[in-house]
């Protein structure tokens, strides 16, 4: 697993609105193109929090996909 992945994912979207768009809105394609294993690739897509934050993600960053990931439902 590869938790820097992650983070970089999740801080590129707190930077950058086209991409947090396209993370929440067609997350498929856009995590597509990180190397993330099953389970990383599921809880970000979940917005799994508790979940990232067992793999080694910092609460606060687990938080901000959370929320990120919530605005689609």
């Amino acid at each position: 697993m590869s938790v820097r992945v992650m983070k970089e994912i999740i801080f590129v979207a707190m930077g950058d609105e086209n991409f947090r768009y396209k993370l929440v809105f067609e997350p498929d394609e856009t995590l597509s193109q990180y190397d993330l294993t099953q389970e990383e690739y599921k809880s970000l897509r979940l917005g799994d929090k508790e979940k990232m934050v067992n793999m080694g993600l910092d609460e606060n960053l687990a938080q901000y996909a959370y929320l990120m990931f919530s605005k689609r439902r």
